[in-house]
């Protein structure tokens, strides 16, 4: 049998952002207030999957300004 290259995928922390939905009961990472639905100003939110020695960790929510704010510590955040 010949010999099969293999490729260790290793994840890494991202964030995406986001709508709020209603309904969402998520608390923001940085400031600890709720990231709530606003019908009238259509808010944003980045979600960031958390990996830890390249193992999925846990979710953290942001409002998009309070991730600014904090430096995006998971990099930009994709949209």
């Amino acid at each position: 049998m010949a010999n099969v290259a293999t490729t260790t995928f290793k994840p890494v922390s991202r964030a995406v952002l986001r709508r709020v939905e209603a309904g969402n009961t998520a608390t923001c990472a940085h400031c600890g207030e709720p990231v709530k639905f606003t019908a009238k100003t259509q808010r944003q939110q980045v979600i960031a999957n958390v990996y830890t020695n390249g193992r999925w960790d846990r979710v953290e929510h942001f409002h998009s300004e309070c991730y600014e704010e904090a430096k995006q510590p998971y990099g930009p955040a994709m949209g």
